[in-house]
């Protein structure tokens, strides 16, 4: 992966895990509500992972989110 291509997912999953923290949702229940493993999802968040898109529109909705506002400030 580039250096750039790290940075972008990094500040995507810090962003992922800081809207999720503030709604009080643990990683545990957005994942179950996704269907995805809790470890997939940290991995999303710990910028480790490149998530499709479908993924990224899950976690929005699990976040009461359009698409647009996950990457608003991108």
């Amino acid at each position: 992966m580039t250096e750039n291509k790290v940075q972008l997912l990094e500040k995507l999953g810090l962003k992922i895990t800081r809207l999720r923290k503030s709604r009080g949702i643990t990683l545990e229940k957005l994942a179950y509500e996704m269907g995805i493993s809790k470890g997939n999802l940290s991995d999303i968040e710990n910028g480790k992972k490149d998530a499709r898109f479908s993924t990224l529109k899950a976690i929005a909705d699990g976040l009461e989110l359009s698409i647009s506002q996950l990457f608003k400030d991108f």
